[in-house]
């Protein structure tokens, strides 16, 4: 048996340090803690694909609408960066 890469007598040695270190009522308590964030990992670790399969289905998705503004501009009406530049005084 191999579990995250520990084998059967490793994964019997942790279990009776655990027990002795915590106790049996803190180590049951701490199997069940254990056990939440694994399953909250598993979760996530299985949200992730398919929000990244939405993401490349739909781009359109996440770019602003026209009707509620954009961030782009138009190309013809855009400023240059020479005239957004301030120039310096002269004189100096």
């Amino acid at each position: 048996m191999n579990f995250f890469g520990i084998g059967t007598v490793e994964l019997l040695f942790i279990i009776v340090v655990t027990l002795l270190v915590l106790g049996p009522n803190r180590m049951v308590e701490m199997a069940r803690t254990l056990g939440k964030y694994f399953r909250e990992i598993q979760r996530t670790t299985a949200e992730v694909p398919r929000l990244l399969s939405i993401s490349e289905d739909s781009p359109e998705s996440v770019l602003p609408s026209k009707s509620t503004g954009s961030i782009h501009s138009d190309p013809e009406t855009a400023d240059t960066p020479d005239e957004r530049i301030e120039k310096p005084p002269s004189g100096a």
